[in-house]
Parts: structure tokens; sequence; C-alpha cells
């Protein structure tokens, strides 16, 4: 299992299994991490665990630093060492495994991805770009929507409800990913047939699979 380990002056503090969807690390006592220091943001930084392990800095004052470099969001890997303030975190978990890069999947890729009962029963169609008119069978547990480095969003299948999960705004700008026309916030939206999605400058809509 993921977990994190905090590390203050050099003395190991505490672990915290990574077993939320999204885990909050800040100031405020109802983050799921919370540092007492006046460094740390009352939000700082949240790690999120889909297909992979991320860090994303949300917004705050005196940045988030992963092995000695300022970012913004990254993929964690095993051994990773991050630092909130006057705090480090350490990331353990041998089973991360790279980065799944694709943009958008065309639909031949994700059915053969991971063929399951409810393949069909809902898609993702784009309305705009380049791939306008195609779908996406949700078929995988999360499907990644966006570009890396731009602005992604994730559909994640929570049995046979599906969820829109942030995954950070676009890069340099801030701007979450929209649903309906409205900002998508800190946390899951359900969706529902019909909702639209606007990711990474294309329209996307969830439908029910015909």
């Amino acid at each position: 299992m993921a977990r994190l380990t905090l590390i203050h002056e050099g003395a190991v503090l505490r672990e915290f299994p990574l077993t939320k969807e999204r885990t909050t690390i800040g100031r405020k006592p109802n983050n799921d991490i919370q540092l007492d220091d006046p460094t740390v943001s009352g939000q700082h930084a949240a790690v999120l665990m889909l297909q992979n392990a991320y860090i994303e800095d949300l917004n705050s004052t005196n940045g988030v630093i992963l092995n000695g470099k300022k970012i913004t969001r990254r993929q964690l890997q095993h051994g990773d060492i991050i630092r909130i303030g006057r705090h480090e975190l350490k990331f353990m978990d041998e089973k991360v495994q790279d980065f799944e890069s694709t943009v958008i999947l065309p639909p031949d890729t994700a059915a053969a991805s991971e063929p399951t009962a409810v393949a069909e029963r809902y898609q993702i169609k784009i309305l705009s770009g380049p791939k306008a008119g195609e779908t996406i069978d949700l078929v995988k547990p999360y499907t990644t929507l966006g570009s890396p480095g731009l602005q992604v969003a994730v559909v994640a299948r929570r049995g046979s409800d599906y969820y829109l999960m942030p995954m950070g705004g676009a890069a340099g700008g801030g701007n979450p990913p929209m649903v309906n026309g409205e900002p998508l916030g800190a946390s899951s939206r359900k969706l529902s047939v019909g909702d639209t999605i606007e990711v990474a400058g294309s329209k996307l809509q969830f439908i029910a699979a015909e």
C-alpha cells in the first residue's frame, strides 16, 4: 500500500497510508495530513491516487518542492521526497507504474485495454477538436481526459456511477475543467447523461451507449 512518511528535522513523526482517492495536506485541521507550520497554507497540496499517484500544489503561497524542484503537479515515484514548508514527506510505493500518457483514447484502444461487463453502458462523446464525432467507451476504472502538462481530468467509475475528478488547472493559468459551463471544484462530481465537459480546449459529453 502507498503511504507518506512525515519527517521533521530528520525525525520520523508519523506514517499516513494513502487509502483515499484524494488526500489533502495543509495547516488547517480539516486536512487529512495537518502540518502545524506557519509557512504552510491552509490547504497546501493534495495527493491523488489514480492509476498512479500524483502530488498537486493547491495554489499554495510557498509552493511544493519535489526532490529539490518546485512543481505544480507531478507523478510520484517510490522514494520521492516532498517538501512542504519545514516538513518532508517521503512517498513509499513499490507498485507505482509509469503514467499512461494517452491524451484521449480512441474507442478501439479503450475497448482492448480492459473489457468488462459494463463496457458499452456509458461513453464520452468528443464534440470538438480533431477527434470530433468519436466516442470513448468508459470500460476502465479511470479514464484520463485532456493533455498532461496542459489540463487533465479523470472519469472514475464507482460501481454503476461515474465521477469527474480534477487533476489541476491549465499550466500557468490555474483554470479548472468545466462541467455544464461551471468550473469543476476540488471534489469529484457525479456525471449525469448529457453533461458536457470542457478540458484542454476540447468539448466532450457524457452519454449512454446506444
